[in-house]
């Protein structure tokens, strides 16, 4: 039984990474899928299959997930206005947000001027 799908699915993609795995599998749920979109769009996936309940995630070799870090958890909500929104390695880390708009990076979200929860940051 899983209690934080998010969680979850950020833990078998760091270990899968630092391990040299080509392939995770993760169980899909609709917030899993929509980080597997935006994390293929910056580079860090390079497919997905669906194979009933659970996702088959190709991790990209040339660019390694190296941190992944869950920042909002079930316990504890982080909110963050888009003037607030932290900005991971002067820049060149991830940050991803859940905002009203959808599932957004944090370039995208200050763009757009929304915030929202804080999910994760990559590098």
């Amino acid at each position: 039984m899983y209690n934080d799908s998010v969680s979850d699915f950020l833990t078998r993609i760091r270990n899968a990474s630092m391990s040299g795995k080509k392939i995770a599998r993760v169980r899909g749920t609709k917030m899993v899928e929509e980080l597997i979109k935006l994390l293929k769009s910056e580079g860090f996936i390079l497919s997905m299959e669906k194979d009933g309940y659970h996702l088959d995630v190709e991790l990209n070799p040339d660019m390694p997930v190296t941190h992944l870090k869950r920042l909002s958890r079930p316990s504890l909500r982080r909110y963050v206005g888009y003037g607030e929104i932290p900005r991971p390695r002067s820049g060149f880390g991830t940050i991803i947000i859940s905002t009203p708009k959808g599932i957004l990076t944090g370039n995208q979200a200050h763009k757009q001027k929304v915030g929202g929860e804080l999910i994760c940051e990559v590098w």
